[in-house]
């Protein structure tokens, strides 16, 4: 066999391990529990794409996002996005804040009643077990892909709480390879409606400054119902 033609053996070897599963659905849900166990926070770029059915439109937002580990079961996120539309989203406890710098005002929301459905949206993010993925979502169609140039382990799920299945009729979740955390997700939303999030540059467990979370002191608050 010459040169040419083992390169292009090689190559087409290569390309086909790459396609086919090269773990089963445990093995993940457990690389999953082993990163879980050492992480502390992540940063990342995203870009956002949203399509409202009702009217046909889609919609790109593009901004940066910050999760930490504040104690056992807690994790904390800033979602900051530029743009026209800027707005800062922070997610700590029961309580939301979203600063709207072109008023200068922070919204505050109590999450309570929404907290089963956003625990169950963030088991999707980073830090999230293995086990709580499995315990919160049906799990099917392991597969081999790519995002961004760079292989990942794709799957679908379905939500296993019926409260959650009215709201939201399956995920698309790619995980990446390299850090075991999200590298693109995909919500089909029983309104027809979807959102398709990619993460860039993802860094986990960063050094962040001590007030990184924080949103503007001088900003007037409103507590909405």
């Amino acid at each position: 066999m010459n040169r040419s033609l083992a390169l292009r053996a090689a190559l087409t070897l290569l390309a086909a391990a790459e396609c086919a599963p090269a773990q089963s659905v445990d093995q993940l849900l457990a690389r999953l529990d082993q990163a879980a166990v050492t992480f502390r926070g992540a940063k990342a770029d995203i870009r956002r794409t949203s399509y409202t059915a009702s009217i046909g439109h889609t919609d790109v937002e593009s901004g940066f996002m910050l999760v930490r580990r504040a104690g056992p079961g807690k994790l904390e996120f800033l979602i900051d996005i530029a743009g026209d539309n800027a707005n800062v989203l922070a997610i700590r406890g029961q309580t939301v804040e979203h600063y709207l710098p072109a008023i200068d005002e922070i919204q505050v929301y109590d999450f309570k009643k929404y907290r089963d459905l956003a625990q169950k949206l963030l088991a999707l993010g980073f830090g999230m077990s293995g086990r709580d993925l499995a315990a919160n979502y049906a799990i099917s169609n392991l597969r081999r892909e790519r995002v961004g140039g760079r292989p990942v382990a794709a799957v679908d799920l379905a939500p296993k709480s019926q409260d959650v299945a009215e709201r939201l009729k399956k995920v698309e979740l790619w995980i990446s390879d390299e850090a075991a955390a999200p590298a693109q997700q995909k919500l089909y939303f029983r309104d027809g409606n979807t959102w398709t999030i990619e993460y860039s540059n993802v860094q986990l467990n960063p050094k962040l400054p001590s007030g990184a979370f924080d949103l503007p002191k001088g900003a007037k608050r409103v507590k909405v119902q």
